[in-house]
């Protein structure tokens, strides 16, 4: 594991932070992971993220929308609570797999869809949706974002998450983006990696990368490693309501925020 951005704010910041966000009538947090089909270890990535916010203490939901994902019953469209399935203690999943176009098709709508998940889920603490890009946009609609990409050492992963931040920036207002790279630690490709992707999103996009984390699909994973315990502490970490939008809070913070800067 090697974290390659600094972030901003003191850990005490931090532990204030979440001290709030899972204290009493806290709102639910949503956290928007952009999947990669070029990333093979992305299941592993979306184990170890979700092993990390659990460990922040509060109940996880992964709602995963990803072309690999299970497809959820045809009731789930309407009442998304009986898509729910618990995994283990902190952490439960939802198979959306389609879900989004299902529900065009059906004249529903994704976000609205989203919003009664969470009030069906007042457990959940922490909502992680992972899907495509156009998927999430649909989840995500009319909100700002500030997503959490997934990527891997190989120009085809890194291309796609490139694109991804592209169509995300030019529907919801993208400020910065998180970055979870699928490498070992000691490659010397995952530091190139990580600049390429910054570089591009920067001067192509105008995203600046908060926090850059590599993981090592190899590497046991007994204990919550420090770059990403500091990047789900930055998911977490509590910002201002997005105007019109009571309670809504994406995981990445405001868009309105100006990017932290990014450091190799």
């Amino acid at each position: 594991m090697q974290g390659f951005v600094v972030p901003g704010g003191d850990a005490g910041d931090q532990a204030a932070g979440l001290r709030r966000l899972f204290g009493a009538g806290a709102p639910q947090r949503w956290v928007a992971v952009a999947s990669n089909p070029h990333v093979a270890s992305a299941g592993l990535l979306l184990e170890r993220l979700t092993a990390a916010l659990a460990a922040q203490g509060g109940h996880t939901l992964v709602v995963d929308a990803a072309d690999n994902a299970a497809a959820p019953a045809a009731a789930v469209l309407q009442d998304p609570a009986l898509g729910i399935e618990p995994l283990g203690e902190g952490l439960s999943y939802l198979g959306a797999r389609g879900l989004p176009q299902r529900l065009g098709e059906a004249r529903g709508d994704a976000a609205q869809w989203l919003a009664r998940l969470a009030a069906a889920a007042p457990q959940c603490r922490v909502i992680v949706v992972h899907a495509g890009a156009v998927e999430l946009s649909r989840f995500f609609d009319g909100r700002a974002l500030n997503p959490l990409v997934l990527a891997a050492e190989d120009m085809d992963s890194l291309t796609h998450a490139l694109a991804s931040l592209r169509l995300l920036a030019t529907r919801h207002r993208c400020a910065q983006f998180d970055l979870l790279l699928g490498a070992p630690m000691s490659s010397p490709q995952a530091a190139r990696a990580v600049r390429h992707l910054a570089g591009c999103a920067r001067s192509r996009l105008g995203l600046g990368l908060r926090e850059g984390v590599a993981v090592d699909p190899a590497c046991d994973a007994a204990a919550v490693p420090e770059g990403l315990a500091r990047l789900a502490a930055q998911l977490l970490l509590e910002h201002e309501d997005l105007p019109g939008a009571p309670g809504w809070h994406p995981g990445g913070g405001s868009a309105g925020r100006g990017a932290a800067a990014a450091r190799t």
